[in-house]
C-alpha cells in the first residue's frame, strides 16, 4: 500500500490469510506534501452506502457484479452476486457472519456479452493414431478454464467449455461423420486439452468391389466341324458402406441395391456379428449370410 497523491511516506505490506477476515497490516505513515499532519490509512472493502442499522455492508468487488441482493441482510445471513446487464457468468454466495468482517466470498467470474472474439485460420495435421495432440481455441473461455481443442471441421468439440482443470471432455465426429468418441484431458491452463482421436469416417456412401473371371473352354472336334462350349464362373466380391448412421460400435449395414432386404444386418456389432441378406417383395433367390468382423 503506497501514499496517495498529494502525499509523501513508505510503502507498507498487507496480508490476506483467508477469505473470512481478508487483508489485515497497517500503514504506511502518509504526510500531506502541504502540511505537517500525519495520517495512517486503513483499507477495507466496505460499501460506501450506510446500511440500516444492524445490517451488513453490501460488498463492493466492480461495475460487471450486481449486489442488490446483499442490502438488508442481517448477519448470520446470505446473499447471491449475479452478474450485472452486459455481463454473463455464474451466481456466487457471500456470507455476512458478523457486522465486523461483513460480507465475505469470491466471484461471480462475469464475461462481457459484447467481448469481440479473436479467431486465426488454423492448418490442421493429419497423424496416426499414436500420436497425442495438443491444441490450443482460439475463442477466449471463461476465467480460470481451459481452452478449447481445435481439431478442425471433422470434429465436434462442444462438451470441452467451459471445463476447468483438471477435467475432460468428450471429443465426437461431426455432423456428417462417423466414429467413437474421444475422452481430452486438461490438467492445467497451461497445456491445456491433450489427446488423440477420434477416427472419423464420413457417412458419404462408399463402394469398392472385386470381380474375379474364370473362363473354361472345351472342344469337341468331329471330321470336319468344331463345336465350342464355354463356361464361365463369376466370383464377386463386395465391400459396401451404408449411409445410415447405425448405434456406436455397431456394424453398417451393407448397401446393396434395392432387390436386396438387408433390416436383418442393423445393430450387429463385431467380430461376431452376422446377418442374413434376402431378395425384397417381387424378387426371388436364395438368402445370403453376411459377416462383420471389425469396424
Amino acid at each position: 500500500v503506497r501514499c496517495a497523491a498529494g502525499y509523501s511516506g513508505g510503502t507498507a505490506v498487507y496480508t490476506c490469510d483467508n477469505v473470512v477476515d481478508n487483508f489485515y497490516g497497517s500503514g504506511p505513515d502518509c504526510t500531506s506534501t502541504t502540511t505537517t499532519t500525519t495520517q495512517t490509512t486503513t483499507t477495507t472493502t466496505t460499501s460506501t452506502t450506510t446500511p440500516i442499522p444492524g445490517t451488513c455492508y453490501p460488498p463492493v468487488i466492480g461495475a460487471d457484479k450486481d449486489t442488490s441482493d446483499c442490502i438488508l441482510v442481517i448477519p448470520p445471513g446470505t446473499c447471491t452476486v449475479r452478474c450485472a446487464t452486459g455481463y454473463a457468468g455464474d451466481p456466487a454466495t457471500y456470507y455476512c457472519f458478523n457486522l465486523e468482517d461483513n460480507f465475505v466470498g469470491t466471484g461471480p467470474a462475469c464475461t462481457s456479452t459484447t467481448t469481440t472474439m479473436t479467431t486465426e485460420t488454423t492448418t490442421k495435421t493429419t497423424t496416426t493414431l499414436t500420436s497425442t495432440t495438443t491444441t490450443t481455441s482460439t475463442t477466449t473461455p471463461l476465467p480460470g478454464a481451459c481452452y478449447p481443442p481445435v481439431l478442425g471441421p471433422t470434429f465436434d468439440t462442444s462438451d470441452c467449455s467451459p471445463v476447468f482443470p483438471p477435467g475432460t471432455c468428450e471429443v465426437r465426429c461431426a455432423t456428417g461423420y462417423v466414429g467413437a468418441p474421444a475422452v481430452y484431458t486438461c490438467d492445467n491452463l497451461v497445456d491445456n486439452f491433450y489427446g488423440t482421436g477420434p477416427d472419423c469416417v464420413s457417412t458419404t456412401t462408399t463402394t469398392t468391389g472385386t470381380r474375379t473371371f474364370t473362363s473354361v473352354t472345351t472342344s469337341t472336334s468331329t471330321g470336319t466341324t468344331v463345336t465350342t462350349t464355354a463356361t464361365t464362373s463369376t466370383t464377386s466380391t463386395s465391400t459396401t458402406t451404408s449411409t445410415t448412421t447405425p448405434p456406436p460400435g455397431a456394424c453398417y449395414p451393407p448397401v446393396l441395391g434395392q432387390d436386396k432386404d438387408v433390416t436383418d444386418c442393423a445393430a450387429k456389432f463385431p467380430p461376431h456379428g452376422s446377418c442374413t441378406v434376402t431378395c425384397t417383395a417381387s424378387y426371388s433367390g436364395n438368402p445370403v449370410i453376411y459377416y462383420c468382423y471389425d469396424l
